[in-house]
């Protein structure tokens, strides 16, 4: 007898993730699948274009990259979803009342950091889920900068 996948995913109350989420490709598309997977309900934070503009290189405008979260998340059937501006790493997930934190490796930092923001405030730390990087063709991982370099596309195939 065989599992089914619904009989290995404990499913969260709530589950919140914030990003970029520049240059849409299937690294993104992964990390939101997974939320919608392990979450009764979604959250996810989309960084505005005032805290987007720190970063050195330009970045879609906010406008775009709401609808291509909303959008995707609309298409793999997600029936409980919000999706927010981000003007600082924390968001929502700074005073939730309780859920679990979804994250990658270069994000992981930043839950931690949300975390002791909760303790600080006298809230319980949120439970820090680690969603795995998504590789390229070549080995290495799909990222929003790879993208605009024109390294890979956004299905993460190599541009030759």
């Amino acid at each position: 007898m065989g599992f089914q996948h619904s009989q290995i995913i404990v499913k969260r109350k709530t589950v919140i993730l914030g990003g970029t989420f520049d240059r849409f490709h299937r690294g993104h598309m992964l990390l939101l699948g997974l939320a919608a997977a392990l979450g009764r309900s979604v959250i996810v934070g989309v960084t505005s274009d005032e805290f987007a503009g720190s970063k050195p290189h330009e970045v879609e405008a906010f406008e775009e990259r709401f609808e291509k979260v909303s959008g995707f998340l609309k298409s793999i059937g997600c029936r409980s979803f919000r999706v927010l501006k981000l003007d600082d790493y924390a968001g929502p997930a700074a005073t939730l009342d309780e859920g679990s934190l979804l994250v990658t490796f270069n994000t992981l930092r930043n839950g931690l950091l949300i975390n002791r923001i909760r303790v600080e405030k006298g809230l319980p730390p949120l439970e820090v889920l680690i969603a795995p990087l998504l590789e390229a063709e070549d080995s290495a991982p799909i990222s929003s900068t790879r993208v605009r370099m024109g390294e890979v596309d956004e299905k993460g195939f190599l541009k030759r």
